[in-house]
């Protein structure tokens, strides 16, 4: 099976991503059926955290029960999978991307990198790691993009990409992949909006 999307990382802009890409899914023609996979090694920095200042969450919440929730959310999107693999190679084939893991491996279409700022270690060829001086502590990357995107179909998102090291922040660009992938979809610039109860 072929993935729409691969996203490679599940913390606040991975799951921001997933979010609101498989909101679409029954709200659009261009978005009906479309198929999303997220990859994580569950080595997210959320996982150590404690949030005072997320607007929308139960302030001093932990990371791992933020994550967990966060899970819990995807959860109402059935075309959207949450797997438990490190990925350590993509290849880009042309028409699809080949996502390696330590146990399998995957085809998508586009690929989403939500890998955090701490390292990059996936084999991948045009992925320019760069020292992120966007950010208060030393030692951090982000990967060399324009507007998120560093190839056809090869986007990065969230801290990843350069954003400032706040939840907020790198939800906000998660979110924002996904609105370009809409774009590129539909043909003209598209967002989903949740209705008025």
């Amino acid at each position: 099976m072929r993935y729409d999307v691969l996203i490679i990382g599940a913390g606040a802009s991975g799951f921001a991503c997933a979010l609101t890409l498989g909101s679409a899914n029954d709200k659009f023609e261009w978005a009906k059926d479309k198929k999303y996979l997220i990859l994580d090694d569950n080595k997210s920095d959320l996982n150590v955290g404690k949030y005072f200042n997320v607007a929308g969450v139960d302030s001093g919440i932990n990371g791992v029960d933020l994550l967990a929730k966060m899970k819990k959310q995807l959860e109402i999107y059935k075309d959207v999978e949450l797997k438990n693999e490190k990925a350590t190679k993509i290849e880009n084939l042309g028409e699809y991307f080949k996502v390696t893991t330590e146990n399998s491996t995957y085809e998508a279409s586009i690929i989403v990198l939500a890998t955090g700022l701490h390292k990059f270690d996936i084999e991948c060829e045009g992925v320019n790691v760069k020292d992120n001086i966007f950010v208060p502590k030393p030692n951090n990357i982000y990967l060399e993009n324009s507007n998120n995107l560093i190839s056809k179909n090869l986007y990065v998102a969230g801290l990843a990409s350069g954003v400032p090291t706040m939840f907020s922040c790198a939800s906000g660009d998660g979110a924002k992949v996904a609105c370009d992938i809409f774009t590129l979809w539909s043909g003209k610039i598209a967002v989903v909006h949740d209705v008025k109860a």
